[in-house]
C-alpha cells in the first residue's frame, strides 16, 4: 500500500504541477504514444474537468470576464488549489479568496475594477451554497401578522402574551460588496451580455424561496438586523422594537430571509 500511495502522489504531482520525473518510470509507452504523451492526455483531461466545474459554478463571472481572462483565473486557481475533496462541489469554495489575493496592485492600492471578479465570485458561491442548504420550504407556514402594521403587531404580541422570536435560515447569505451587481445579474439571468457593475458599497442577500435562489439589495438597517439573528431556531431571539423593521417583516418572510417562531 505504501507503494500505491507513492504512485498516487507522483501521478497527482505530474498532472497538476508538471513536476514529475521521467514518466517512463511509471507509465508504459509504445511507438504510437510515448509515456509522456499518455500522461499528458490524463493531465489535460483532469485539468479540463476542474476548469469546467469552475465555469459551471461561476457562469456570470465567466461571461463578464470573457474566455481568455476567465481561463487565466481558473488555470491559476487550479494550479494553486488542487482538489482535496471527494466532491467537486468543494473545489470552487476558495475561488473568490484566490481572486482577491491574486488581483494586481498598481500604485500600492488595488484598483476598483480589479476587485470585480472576487466580488462577483462571492455572489455566485453564495448562490451555490444556498441552493444546497437545508431550507424551510416544507416547514409549516406562520401567518405574517407581525409584518402588516406596527400597531396591529403590538396588539397581537400582547394577545399572545409574548413577542415573536426570529431566526435566519441556512438558506440565507448576507454580503457586503464594493459594487452593485443588480443589472449585471439581471442581464445574465435573461441570457444577455452582463454589463460591468456600478461602484459603491452594496449590501446583498442571497436566499432561496420555494427552491428558487434570489438575490436582493438590502438597506443597511435590514442587513444589520438580519446579521444579528441567530441561524438556529432553538436560539431564536425577540424582534427588536425598531418601528421601521415591522412593516418590512412580511417581505423578509416572503423572501426567505427571516422566519418567526410564534
Amino acid at each position: 500500500m505504501a507503494g500505491l500511495a507513492d504512485l498516487q502522489s507522483w501521478l497527482q504531482a505530474a498532472m497538476l504541477d508538471g513536476e514529475a520525473q521521467d514518466p517512463r518510470d511509471h507509465v508504459r509507452g509504445d511507438n504510437r504514444l510515448t509515456a509522456g504523451m499518455r500522461l499528458g492526455i490524463y493531465a489535460q483531461g483532469y485539468r479540463q474537468r476542474l476548469f469546467e466545474c469552475l465555469e459551471t459554478e461561476y457562469p456570470v463571472l465567466a461571461a463578464l470576464a470573457g474566455p481568455t481572462a476567465f481561463g487565466l483565473f481558473a488555470q491559476g486557481y487550479i494550479a494553486a488549489h488542487p482538489s482535496r475533496s471527494y466532491t467537486l462541489y468543494d473545489f470552487g469554495a476558495g475561488f473568490a479568496d484566490y481572486l482577491e489575493a491574486a488581483r494586481p496592485v498598481g500604485d500600492g492600492t488595488p484598483q476598483p475594477v480589479e476587485a470585480i471578479p472576487a466580488a462577483l465570485a462571492r455572489i455566485e458561491r453564495a448562490r451555490a451554497e444556498v441552493h444546497r442548504a437545508r431550507g424551510v420550504e416544507r416547514d409549516s407556514p406562520v401567518a405574517p401578522e407581525a409584518g402588516l402594521d406596527p400597531v396591529m403587531a403590538s396588539i397581537l404580541g400582547l394577545r399572545h402574551g409574548r413577542a415573536r422570536r426570529w431566526w435566519r435560515p441556512d438558506t440565507v447569505r448576507l454580503l457586503t460588496l464594493p459594487f452593485d451587481f443588480t443589472d449585471t445579474l439581471a442581464c445574465a439571468e435573461r441570457g444577455e451580455a452582463p454589463p460591468l457593475p456600478v461602484a459603491g458599497q452594496t449590501r446583498l442577500s442571497v436566499s432561496r424561496v420555494q427552491y428558487r435562489v434570489v438575490c436582493k439589495r438590502l438597506e443597511p438597517w435590514q442587513h444589520d438586523w438580519l446579521a444579528a439573528l441567530p441561524d438556529d431556531p432553538h436560539d431564536a431571539t425577540e424582534m427588536p422594537p425598531a418601528a421601521r423593521i415591522l412593516p418590512w417583516l412580511t417581505t423578509a418572510m416572503e423572501q426567505g430571509l427571516a422566519m418567526p417562531i410564534a
